[in-house]
């Protein structure tokens, strides 16, 4: 039996869900220009005088007769005696009898010189400007 009050069966609410909201969020950048750059490059000129030592090496050569008979087994080999560089020069001479001769020495003397070197010369040197707008 059933109450007479009582709300019939079928009028009974049954529980309901209810759909919540939902929110995302979305992150982007864009670019934004708030200023700009200006570069200004000068140059600038300056005339200055450069100054240094420059060093010459002069040669002298010098032929000296020397007409020696030398043995058969001398050796013409170059040699040194202090600045000069004495190269012999062997000739064969034809006699009754050949014998080997110097006939000459070339010397060659070295010799090394400083001079003072001037000269003006242009110098570049560059600036740069820079303005924010």
């Amino acid at each position: 039996m059933r109450n007479k009050n009582a709300p019939p069966v079928d009028s009974i609410k049954t529980e309901q869900s209810m759909p919540l909201a939902e929110e995302q969020v979305e992150i982007s950048t864009e670019r934004q220009v708030d200023g700009k750059v200006t570069l200004t490059r000068s140059t600038r000129y300056a005339e200055e005088l450069v100054q240094t030592e420059l060093n010459r090496d002069e040669v002298q050569i010098k032929h000296i007769a020397i007409n020696e008979p030398v043995a058969d087994d001398y050796s013409a080999v170059p040699r040194q005696e202090g600045d000069v560089l004495i190269i012999p020069v062997i000739e064969e001479q034809v006699e009754i009898i050949r014998r080997r001769v110097i006939k000459e020495e070339i010397h060659i003397i070295k010799r090394r010189t400083t001079e003072t070197f001037k000269q003006n010369v242009t110098l570049r040197h560059q600036e740069v400007k820079i303005e924010k707008t």
